[in-house]
């Protein structure tokens, strides 16, 4: 768009400089003929299908059921893993990892439940007797990977069926 107004600028002050001899002329542009172009029945057969498609789509995605259990949020974590171990009881396992190794005892840990009770025996971090739905949160203090800086780590979690549940934390 700059390109085109340089150029278009550039025109104007050379005819303004021109010599007199040299004369421009209006051109007289042609009439343009109001064309109506009209769909033919296959044309509005298509479009009347894709809509129909999507109507359809959007009906689908408005009826998707809640997930059994998601991290809702996490911050200072490079990546958060909540799978699901057996069908029976009402507990959530934490694992934390740094650099491939587990992280027994972070700093100031605070376990944080909707419901049940927690436990931090420094071998095991784990949320158990939980009702659903139920809502986690873990919040601790750790060293970057070049032990230069300390941060503080979030992460939200909610599980929605029972059973036994892993949460793996990656630093």
């Amino acid at each position: 768009m700059i390109n085109l107004y340089l150029i278009l600028l550039s025109l104007w002050t050379g005819a303004a400089e021109a010599p007199a001899s040299i004369a421009f002329a209006p051109v007289a542009l042609p009439a343009i003929s109001n064309l109506h172009i009209q769909q033919t029945d296959t044309a509005k057969a298509t479009a009347e299908k894709t809509t129909q498609k999507k109507r359809r789509h959007k009906k689908v995605n408005k009826e998707r059921a809640p997930a059994a259990a998601r991290v809702t949020m996490k911050r200072n974590v490079s990546k958060t893993i909540l799978s699901k171990k057996s069908n029976d009881g009402y507990q959530v396992e934490v694992i934390i990892m740094d650099s491939g190794l587990p992280i027994r005892n972070p700093d100031q840990l605070q376990l944080v439940g909707s419901s049940g009770g927690a436990t931090d025996n420094g071998a095991l971090i784990l949320f158990d007797n939980f009702v659903v739905p139920f809502e986690g949160n873990i919040r601790f203090r750790s060293p970057n990977k070049m032990r230069t800086a300390v941060y503080d780590r979030v992460v939200t979690f909610q599980v929605n069926e029972p059973g036994r549940w892993v949460l793996r934390i990656d630093l």
